[in-house]
């Protein structure tokens, strides 16, 4: 589990830092304007996340997201090129559609299992893209820490957890994917969480004068396409 989950954080990181170094040489002019403008669209984030399953060897969602992703990209790269132009390319779909019944015949090797593991750590770091994840936190001294969720779904739970005395910050992005925190009854929580065609959900019973408000979990954040949920048990 840990050399799977390595692996994943690795091929995000390759895919961040090439974000970084084309951003770069695009602010300094080395890259010419019309290729600038085709990474800048939104249909790269499609592209980048293949890359991260190409580079974790999970195929068949990399091909999938490749072929949305350059299918958008197709006006910018090909001149004259419209959507209706779609239709020469429909043997794709029975190509992805072959591959997947191909991979539903091996279920004991899915390529994205969900990885269960415990963290005694004060400050967290959890990273999901194309699968998911189920951690528990039995720090005694939580201070917060990252959550990254994209094409995938993360749950967190906090139940077993003690807030430092100066309280904990919890950095969350879900991009096509879900957060989920479980957290005890009494804490006292401030969500200041930004959502673009996303939410996110405080679904505990209020304490009313029972929190305790000597302590503080400040959940920050964004989801885009994708959503979070807060609970207590």
């Amino acid at each position: 589990m840990d050399k799977c989950k390595s692996s994943k954080r690795f091929g995000f990181g390759i895919v961040v830092l090439l974000a970084g170094l084309v951003l770069l040489l695009g602010n300094l002019g080395v890259i010419p304007e019309p290729f600038h403008g085709v990474i800048m669209r939104w249909p790269m984030i499609l592209v980048a996340i293949a890359v991260v399953n190409f580079i974790n060897r999970e195929w068949l969602g990399g091909l999938i997201l490749l072929a949305i992703g350059s299918y958008f990209l197709m006006p910018d790269l090909v001149p004259g090129f419209s959507f209706y132009d779609i239709w020469k390319f429909w043997p794709v779909f029975l190509i992805l559609i072959g591959l997947a019944i191909m991979k539903g015949k091996h279920p004991k090797h899915s390529p994205h299992p969900v990885s269960y593991h415990s963290n005694s750590e004060d400050v967290i770091e959890e990273v999901v893209v194309f699968g998911g994840n189920v951690s528990r936190v039995q720090s005694q001294n939580f201070k917060g820490g990252e959550i990254t969720s994209i094409f995938g779904g993360s749950e967190v739970h906090l139940t077993d957890a003690v807030l430092s005395p100066e309280g904990a910050v919890l950095e969350m992005t879900a991009i096509f994917g879900g957060v989920k925190l479980i957290v005890p009854r009494d804490w006292h929580i401030k969500i200041e969480v930004s959502s673009i065609l996303g939410g996110f959900n405080d679904k505990r019973v209020p304490m009313g004068d029972r929190a305790d408000l000597s302590r503080t979990l400040t959940i920050k954040g964004t989801t885009i396409f994708g959503g979070g949920e807060l609970m207590s048990y």
